[in-house]
């Protein structure tokens, strides 16, 4: 018997919603991201989540000597960087969250609709062996989408 243990189900109203929403942040937040190619990501300095207390102590001491660092860092411009990384960090979390959700959803229902496909395919194997009308054909249909390895006819 087939395994249903994901059942997604949204109705007209909630998909247009979800459209709606990936729409404005495509409209919104894209256009003022950066976009990279792996050659300019590959030559960035990356801060990673054990350098957030590093950088935040280092832009508190730029503010209190701001004095004797203005001539050599902008700190404004460390201010927005600073802010940025706290704003996206926080989307980032949310995005992840909801992407992997998404991933463990699509492996699940793919998986399970895998399967059914492959106990339809048997099943119809047998009722083409049995003489059901019909299933020969549906069982080549099949056979021609099958992901499987592709078979060589052997020349005699």
């Amino acid at each position: 018997m087939q395994e249903n243990t994901f059942d997604l189900q949204l109705t007209d109203e909630e998909k247009a919603t979800i459209k709606q929403a990936l729409a404005d942040l495509n409209n919104v937040l894209m256009p003022k991201l950066a976009v990279l190619n792996k050659g300019d990501k590959r030559d960035l300095l990356i801060m990673g989540d054990k350098s957030v207390a590093f950088v935040e102590k280092a832009l508190e001491i730029s503010r209190q000597e701001n004095g004797l660092l203005s001539s050599f860092i902008e700190q404004q411009a460390f201010e927005s960087d600073v802010n940025a990384i706290e704003m996206l960090r926080s989307f980032e979390y949310q995005v992840k969250a909801i992407n992997s959700a998404i991933d463990d959803s699509y492996a699940l229902a793919g998986s399970e609709a895998y399967k059914t496909a492959l106990m339809v395919y048997s099943l119809m194997k047998n009722a083409a062996k049995m003489g059901h009308p019909g299933a020969k054909e549906k069982v080549e249909e099949l056979s021609a989408r099958f992901p499987g390895r592709k078979r060589t006819a052997i020349a005699e």
